[in-house]
């Protein structure tokens, strides 16, 4: 299988030009994709920032609430005679008969904000000597049996306690927030406490600031899991044991210092990511609407560049071919391509115009060959006849005549004539094959008819010259089927040109049979002075000799190679 079609080399220009466009269109979705899973995933993160920070931000504002309640807490369990300032309060029922100690009290810690289910004070059997607001019914009684007080009781470090639900004690959802009342020694007198309704307008205020919207739920779980703050009411001491599935859920955390709270805000993920997603989405759907504008533009590129260089293509074919008719147009473009058209059409032009001039020489020549050829014709048949005459009256003296003086000068004359009588047949040869009025006489011959009229040229083209002739002319030659008087000329015109540039050595003439007797290969070869190989490819030109001394020394017009050439190519032959 020839792979090598598969390479972009041996593209046309439509398919490289749509693989770039494809090419194109795919980096264009990969970059775009790449881009926009980017912006997703930093509008995520920044999502999440967000509500980390939310969560983070509520539980820095109850961390700041528990340790306002705290502190106040904490500074009125340092007051002198805290035990003998609250049971005067309980006695006297009034403000102005309190102690200076109560004063402060009054104005410091129990207009707090945090506090809003009221305060008691618990002495060291864990009786409840004061509440405020005063009379609630706790006064009196032991709180030791409940669990987050006793626990605050026993000296445990617990400052907050857990979620507790409203009971005979407290109506409503609550914790405690209690610190220990020392004495001088150090041990505990007491416990002053503070109750948070956890169902407030101050924890629901500290929950609410936030943006929510009501898919989103913020939580404050004690260490337990309990709910004891929510925006959402109905969840409010419930106890989550099952953590949600991370994957549909977006869930941040953020632990309280001031107590073994933490703050949990979940939400569902489409929700949480919506503006997200549809970014998301909306990104995606601009990427297709680009890809596909982008194809679609790529593909009219493709179509106009490439339908552009058919049109060029199919006119240089057809310029190729001849056809100069048509005019090369580009419409509708101002570009290089429009440039190579004009090119085009300026060269057809040049070519239209050198083609009339050549088709006009060419009839010239003609003309002028015919008429040469005509005048050659006419000019040898003039003078072949009285040629004769001349021959026919020197071979009549040279019988006749006994003096050798005379008889010497009557063989120059005849040899003379009959050298001038072989240029004017060669004349009429050539004037004939070029006129198309050369005809042939194909017959069955055998090969040693032909060589035997060759054998007495020789004898008289080797006089004084030591040459030898070597016939290699094997006996069993099939006939040929030719015009034998035409290739016995081709023959004797090659067999003088041996001779002629040949003054010692051998000559071989050499006929053999190629291809199963088939072909009939006729070979002269001689041992003379060659020919440069710069003039090889015009030994067969018209009048063309290899150089000027060769000329004068060897005589000749430059025709025996010419027309052995056109006689071979009469008789399908190849030389």
């Amino acid at each position: 299988m020839n792979f090598s079609k598969f390479f972009p080399r041996h593209w046309s220009v439509k398919t490289k030009s749509i693989t770039l466009v494809i090419a194109y269109v795919v980096t264009l979705c990969v970059v775009y994709s790449g881009f926009t899973m980017y912006l997703v995933a930093r509008e995520e993160r920044e999502a999440k920032t967000r509500f980390q920070q939310t969560v983070e931000t509520i539980a820095a504002k109850l961390d700041a609430h528990l340790s306002s309640g705290r502190k106040q807490l904490e500074a009125m369990a340092r007051l002198p005679d805290l035990f003998r300032a609250t049971r005067a309060r309980v006695d006297a029922q009034t403000v102005s008969s309190s102690p200076s100690a109560w004063n402060t009290l009054q104005y410091d810690v129990l207009h707090s904000p945090v506090f809003t289910g009221g305060f008691f004070l618990l002495d060291r059997n864990g009786a409840v000597t004061w509440t405020d607001p005063p009379r609630l019914p706790w006064l009196g009684r032991t709180l030791i049996d409940t669990a987050s007080v006793a626990r605050l009781h026993m000296g445990e470090h617990e400052v907050v306690s857990a979620g507790i639900r409203g009971n005979a004690f407290f109506e409503k959802p609550h914790v405690v927030m209690s610190v220990p009342i020392h004495g001088e020694t150090g041990e505990i007198r007491g416990v002053l406490g503070g109750v948070m309704n956890l169902d407030g307008e101050e924890i629901r205020g500290l929950l609410n600031g936030a943006l929510l919207n009501d898919a989103r739920f913020i939580d404050v779980r004690d260490s337990q899991g309990c709910i004891v703050a929510s925006n959402h009411s109905e969840r409010l001491l419930q106890c989550v044991m099952t953590a949600l599935d991370r994957e549909e859920v977006l869930t941040s955390t953020a632990s309280l210092s001031q107590a073994s709270w933490q703050v949990v805000s979940e939400q569902p993920r489409a929700v949480a990511l919506a503006e997200v997603r549809h970014m998301h989405h909306l990104l995606w759907w601009a990427g297709l609407g680009i890809v596909l504008l982008a194809g679609n533009l790529g593909g009219r590129f493709v179509d106009s560049f490439v339908g552009s260089i058919r049109v060029l293509t199919a006119d240089a074919k057809r310029m190729a071919e001849g056809d100069l008719s048509q005019p090369v147009v580009l419409e509708n473009r101002e570009d290089e391509l429009a440039i190579l058209a004009d090119a085009f059409e300026r060269m057809r032009v040049e070519l239209g115009r050198s083609r009339t001039m050549l088709e006009q020489r060419i009839e010239e020549q003609a003309e002028f060959i015919r008429m040469k050829e005509e005048f050659l014709a006419n000019v040898s048949h003039e003078l072949r006849t009285p040629l004769h005459v001349i021959m026919g009256y020197t071979e009549l003296l040279a019988e006749k005549e006994r003096d050798d003086l005379k008889q010497t000068m009557l063989g120059h004359i005849k040899a003379k004539s009959e050298q001038l009588f072989h240029l004017l047949s060669d004349l009429m040869t050539l004037a004939g094959i070029s006129s198309g009025k050369t005809i042939l006489q194909i017959n069955a011959v055998r090969v040693t008819h032909v060589c035997d009229p060759l054998v007495a040229l020789a004898q008289r083209l080797r006089q004084e010259k030591e040459i030898v002739v070597i016939w290699d002319i094997p006996v069993g030659l099939p006939a040929i089927e030719t015009d034998a008087s035409r290739l016995e000329q081709i023959l004797a015109n090659l067999l003088t040109n041996a001779f002629k540039f040949t003054m010692q050595g051998e000559i071989v003439v050499r006929v053999r049979a190629e291809n199963a007797q088939e072909v009939m290969v006729f070979e002269v070869v001689d041992t003379g002075i060659g020919i440069p190989s710069d003039k090889l490819p015009f030994i067969f030109n018209e009048f063309h000799q290899v150089d000027g001394s060769a000329n004068r020394k060897h005589g000749g017009v430059g025709l025996g190679l010419a027309i052995v050439k056109q006689l071979v190519g009469l008789l399908h032959g190849k030389v």
